[in-house]
């Protein structure tokens, strides 16, 4: 029988009853993190539904965005892009100022710190911040 104990760092160790030895795992990303992370990451540019389908193996990309809005009380700007085929349309969604975007990365850090896997690095959060200038407004 394995006994699994949590810890701070989001490292499980899974003990074995038999001889005593502690097995270290990190416990994965859930999708909203990693959907989450892509939308950061995407800059200025934005992001599609079918991106976050695509890059994360995600569905229903529209979905995480409007979560964002009703959770943060913030505004994402869509735009209306024809797909390459002509036929029919998608939209593609972007951060609509900088402080928009510090409060995703304070969202994302919270959940990483309470489900108990790795969060943004200060590097990783550095950089994304460097793709929105600091004067950035989207509308």
């Amino acid at each position: 029988m394995q006994k699994k104990t949590r810890t701070e760092a989001g490292i499980i160790e899974q003990v074995s009853a038999n001889d005593n030895t502690a097995i270290l795992t990190i416990k994965p990303a859930p999708k909203k993190h990693r959907a989450r992370c892509y939308m950061m990451r995407t800059g200025v540019e934005g992001w599609t539904e079918n991106d976050i389908l695509r890059y994360c193996r995600l569905s229903s990309g529209r979905n995480y965005a409007t979560e964002l809005e009703r959770r943060l009380d913030i505004h994402l700007e869509r735009i209306e892009e024809k797909n390459p085929d002509g036929i029919g349309s998608h939209l593609r969604y972007r951060f609509s100022c900088r402080a928009d975007v510090m409060l995703v990365i304070q969202l994302v850090s919270r959940n990483a710190a309470t489900g108990g896997y790795r969060g943004l690095s200060q590097p990783e959060i550095s950089d994304i911040l460097t793709l929105y200038p600091d004067a950035f407004t989207a509308a």
